[in-house]
């Protein structure tokens, strides 16, 4: 997928943001972060991003 979202940003095609997550991540820690965003940001933010997860 990151391979693809980064085609797309180089090709200047609109896209929705991408949140990777690190399969050594816990199941928690991945919806702990995941709550992060949506409780800190606004989904506006995110289009276009790539964004490797934890923070």
């Amino acid at each position: 997928m990151p391979d693809l979202a980064y085609e797309q940003l180089r090709d200047k095609e609109q896209m929705s943001g991408l949140f990777i997550i690190n399969d050594r991540m816990t199941v928690r820690q991945a919806i702990d972060e995941l709550l992060v965003l949506v409780n800190c940001s606004e989904q506006s933010e995110w289009k276009g991003v790539v964004l490797y997860l934890p923070l």
